[in-house]
């Protein structure tokens, strides 16, 4: 597998203009998402489109392992049958290709160059590839529960462990509260496929969270729940955080909160607006779309 070291800085903005106009892969991840939705309504999933390993048990979802699933020119991590954890452009493997992963990424408009980030979830690296490769300076461990997922990231071309990255095999709640250590960025991305794990949307795994952060530092949550499961939980973050603020997905279900400890976080939308063209010059990502979608 051939590992790209992190550019340099002068050469982001040659990078941040050689991804391709993004409707040829919302034609492909809307083919792919489709073949996923067909084999998993049990037509054909001994398919060609179809590799790597199942339990026992096609039914159950629950006895599923995370397995790849590959299709016009994307490669995905499903933990069920039908529930995409992660999705990859073959022949752009860094490229973030779920609208959530970008939006999550929006921390950005707030911390532009942090000194480390944490992610709670490895699943197919997306979110660790991305900062591996555009912010080189940062450096970053990922915390992944589930021993399969972590054994299929060379299938992701997630980038080998070295003095700035770390993959820790643990609960990520866990890992929060006994871990030491602090970090600058914290990104939870975490789902059953249905909803936020209980654990992770507590009083108490919220404290952990802002103890675990600097001054001045940013958690990241990604809220998969159905309609009217996150009130409670944004309300239980701004009893916690000093500021939060929300960025909805434009696909499916997903909601992104961005929390900040100690420090406001930005609140005019021309400043957010500006900051998001000025980190398009060097990141291959829609900041200014990610800034007019803050919320409140």
């Amino acid at each position: 597998m051939n590992h790209q070291s992190p550019p340099r800085r002068a050469d982001w903005p040659r990078l941040a203009k050689a991804w391709p106009d993004p409707s040829g892969v919302d034609l492909a991840l809307d083919r792919f998402l489709a073949e996923v939705e067909r084999n998993a309504k049990g037509v054909g999933h001994d398919a060609p489109t179809f590799f790597g390993r199942i339990a026992a048990g096609l039914q159950e979802p629950k006895l599923i392992q995370p397995f790849i699933f590959e299709h016009a020119g994307i490669r995905g991590l499903l933990a069920r049958w039908g529930f995409v954890q992660s999705a990859m452009i073959l022949r752009d493997p860094v490229r973030l290709v779920l609208d959530y992963t970008q939006a999550m990424m929006g921390f950005l408009l707030f911390t532009p160059e942090p000194n480390s980030l944490e992610i709670i979830g490895l699943g197919g690296g997306s979110l660790v590839k991305y900062c591996h490769r555009f912010l080189p300076d940062s450096t970053i461990r990922a915390v992944e529960i589930d021993r399969d997922v972590v054994a299929l990231a060379p299938n992701f071309c997630v980038p080998p462990e070295d003095d700035r990255f770390e993959i820790i095999w643990d609960d990520g709640a866990a890992f929060i509260r006994s871990d030491a250590r602090k970090t600058d960025v914290l990104l939870i991305d975490v789902s059953n496929g249905f909803e936020t794990p209980a654990q992770l949307v507590s009083d108490d795994f919220y404290r952990a969270c802002r103890s675990r952060l600097r001054p001045g530092g940013i958690l990241v949550v990604n809220l998969c729940n159905r309609p009217g499961k996150n009130l409670p939980i944004l309300m239980r973050m701004c009893d916690l955080f000093d500021e939060v603020i929300t960025v909805p997905a434009e696909d499916g279900m997903n909601l992104v909160v961005i929390a900040r400890k100690d420090f406001p976080l930005l609140r005019s939308r021309k400043k957010l607006l500006e900051r998001g063209y000025r980190l398009q010059k060097c990141h291959p990502l829609p900041f200014a779309s990610i800034a007019a979608r803050v919320g409140t």
